[in-house]
């Protein structure tokens, strides 16, 4: 009699997802343009960026309260 082994039903679905992403970075690097593609790195700097900001905007915006209630 032979042995049953176990299926890993999770296994093909995770490969269409894997595949579907695969293509969809090669369509969007073909049609945007390998620069313009979003990255991690990208993500992360542009977080950076808007962090500082808004740190700069809020100590913009207390220098002109501090200065408004000492006139």
């Amino acid at each position: 009699m032979p042995s049953s082994s176990p299926v890993d039903i999770s296994a093909a679905p995770r490969a269409v997802v894997s595949t579907a992403a695969e293509l969809i970075f090669k369509v969007g690097r073909s049609v945007l343009g390998a620069d313009r593609v979003p990255t991690a790195k990208a993500n992360a700097w542009a977080a950076v960026c808007a962090d500082q900001e808004r740190a700069r905007i809020r100590e913009e915006d207390a220098r002109v309260l501090l200065t408004s209630l000492t006139r």
